[in-house]
């Protein structure tokens, strides 16, 4: 082979590597964007609020069974000022939540 001839080779390798690099570069930007998309649509069919909107039955059976645990545990003294403590706090802020939402801030 020639010098020009492996020059010639060279440069085309080049090309078609860059070609290559900008493939696997759109590429990662689409998987990216999809991925970035399947994410979100899972965190709205996953939030709590969306879970406990759709299966209202499962989520008072979760309530009763807290309930009865807290109930029967020999720290009833202790869990059910926190169990109360912690239900005041979750109203509080969604009420503040809620607050804020129809003020337009």
């Amino acid at each position: 082979m020639t010098p020009e001839q492996e020059q010639e080779q060279i440069a085309k390798i080049e090309e078609e590597l860059d070609g290559a690099r900008r493939d696997l570069q759109e590429t990662l930007s689409t998987v990216e964007a999809k991925v970035g998309q399947e994410v979100e649509r899972a965190e709205v069919v996953f939030s709590p609020l969306n879970l406990l909107r759709e299966n209202l039955v499962g989520a008072s059976c979760a309530a009763a069974l807290l309930g009865y645990l807290v109930g029967s545990s020999k720290y009833r003294k202790v869990v059910g000022p926190v169990v109360l403590a912690a239900v005041g706090y979750a109203v509080w802020k969604e009420l503040a939540d809620l607050g804020s939402e129809s003020d337009g801030g």
